[in-house]
């Protein structure tokens, strides 16, 4: 009788549930909470290498090609520090399909139009994860580019 009283208290007693409850909660909340964090850092990143293209672009879209200026407007574009490949000025007819054509400057497009100028300015960042999550390298590199039709 003893030994099913002693049985019946055990199963009875919930004084522990919480504990082990709480130990099987806390790691997936851990792992939420960092892929929160990873992968906010990453959208961030991603963000402010957008940024820093769009701010060159604007740039030469404002003042012509000038490669310090638009290197300069790309580093202050970003909060963050970014590698910005060098600008790129070419000439091009505007295409519905494949965007811009690459042509000879002062041809005639087959719109009829004149080719322009354009210029392109690419930049990226290294993003460091916290964890290393499966499929995503660690560091994963972020890139962006934006053309611009200039005068």
């Amino acid at each position: 009788m003893g030994r099913r009283h002693l049985f019946r208290a055990l199963l009875a007693d919930r004084s522990g549930a919480s504990a082990s409850e709480f130990a099987l909660v806390v790691p997936v909340l851990v792992i939420l909470i960092t892929a929160l964090i990873d992968f906010g850092g990453l959208i961030y990143t991603r963000l402010q290498v957008a940024s820093a293209t769009h701010a060159g672009a604007s740039f030469a879209a404002a003042q012509g090609f000038n490669q310090a200026g638009i290197s300069t407007a790309m580093a202050g574009g970003a909060s963050i520090a970014i590698t910005a490949a060098t600008p790129v000025e070419s000439c091009g007819c505007p295409d519905a399909a494949m965007g811009v054509v690459a042509a000879t400057c002062g041809s005639t497009c087959t719109s009829g139009a004149v080719a322009g100028k354009y210029v392109t300015v690419s930049a990226s960042a290294s993003y460091p994860f916290i964890y290393t999550w499966p499929g995503l390298s660690n560091p994963t590199t972020l890139s962006s580019t934006a053309r611009v039709r200039i005068p």
